[in-house]
C-alpha cells in the first residue's frame, strides 16, 4: 500500500506502523531475544516486552516522520541502526525510497529470516558499522535518521558523526533521537538515591561488550554534539511515549510536561550542514 505525499495524521500513520510491527513480530522469537540479552541482561524475555516497546514507539517514529515529510516522497531516507526494520518498512509503505543499515556481524543466524523479510518489504539493508573511522558509503541521502542508537556507544562519537555527515547530500538533514537522562521520573528517583543510569546488576550479568545504555543525553549535550560536528540545528523536539504504562508516571508528569519540556522522556533534533 502506498499513500499520497501529504502528511498523514497520527491515526493513519499508526495504522500502517502497527501493520509493520505485526509483520516483524511474525519473525521474532524467544531465542532471538535471549541471544540479544547475552550482552544486555535487561533485555531477557522475562524482563523486557519488545512487543509493547515497538507498539508504543509509534509516537516516536511519527515525530520523526513529521520532521522530514515536508520534503516530499521523492526523498531518499537512510535509517542508521534500524535493526527491527519497523520504521523503514513503514516509510517504504508510505512511499519513500528507504535504506536501512545494520552491523550484521553482531547478529547470529537466528536473525537471518527477519532481515530477509525486511528486504522483501522493499527496504534495502546495508551491512555497515557507523562507529568505525572512515566508513563512508557511495550513496548520499536527503534524510539520515539515527534513533535510539547513540546511547548504546561508550566511546567518542567523532567518527560516528563524521560518517553520518558523509551520508548526507549537501542539502540533506540528519535526525538524531536519544533518551533524556533528565527525564522527570529519573530526576525524582535520583533525589531518592537511585541512579538514572542502567542498574549495575544488569551490567554485571551481561557479557562483554555490554550493549545497553552507556550515555543518555540532556538537550544541552545534544546541541553541543551538533555544534562540535559542524551542524546547525533547525528544529528540536521533546516528548514522552511510554508514560501510559503506569498511573504514577502519568500523575507525576502531567503538571511537568507543560512547563519543563526538557524533562520529557525523549529528545530529538533535526540538523543540517553549516
Amino acid at each position: 500500500m502506498h499513500v499520497n505525499a501529504s502528511r498523514l495524521s497520527f491515526e493513519s500513520f499508526d495504522e500502517i506502523y502497527q501493520d509493520s510491527v505485526r509483520l516483524v513480530l511474525e519473525h521474532w522469537n524467544t531465542e532471538m531475544q535471549t541471544e540479544l540479552a547475552r550482552h544486555c541482561y535487561g533485555w531477557r524475555p522475562e524482563a523486557f516486552d519488545f512487543r509493547n516497546y515497538l507498539m508504543l514507539s509509534s509516537l516516536r517514529f511519527y515525530r520523526a516522520y513529521s520532521a522530514f515529510v515536508s520534503g516530499g516522497l521523492d526523498q531518499r531516507i537512510c535509517d542508521v541502526g534500524g535493526f527491527w526494520g519497523v520504521f523503514p518498512i513503514t516509510l517504504k509503505t508510505i512511499g519513500f525510497d528507504v535504506v536501512m543499515t545494520e552491523s550484521l556481524q553482531y547478529y547470529g543466524a537466528t536473525f537471518s529470516e527477519l532481515f530477509h523479510r525486511i528486504e522483501q518489504s522493499g527496504v534495502t539493508i546495508i551491512d555497515y558499522d557507523p562507529f568505525q573511522p572512515g566508513k563512508h558509503l557511495d550513496q548520499k541521502f536527503d534524510v539520515v535518521s539515527v534513533m535510539a542508537v547513540l546511547e548504546h556507544y561508550p566511546h567518542s562519537l567523532k567518527n560516528f558523526m563524521e560518517n553520518m555527515i558523509s551520508l548526507m547530500k549537501p542539502s540533506g538533514k540528519l535526525y538524531l533521537e536519544v533518551p533524556n537522562i533528565a527525564y522527570w521520573p529519573k530526576r525524582v528517583r535520583f533525589m531518592l538515591g537511585f541512579s538514572p543510569q542502567v542498574q549495575l546488576s544488569d551490567i554485571y550479568r551481561s557479557a562483554v561488550p555490554f550493549i545497553g545504555h552507556h550515555h543518555e543525553f540532556t538537550i544541552s549535550e545534544l546541541r553541543e554534539l551538533a555544534s562540535l560536528s559542524g551542524l546547525r540545528i533547525v528544529s528540536e523536539d521533546f516528548y514522552n511515549y511510554s508514560v501510559g504504562a503506569t498511573t504514577w508516571k502519568r500523575l507525576l508528569l502531567s503538571p511537568i510536561n507543560a512547563f519543563l519540556k526538557d524533562s520529557r522522556e525523549c529528545l530529538a533534533v533535526m540538523c543540517e550542514q553549516i
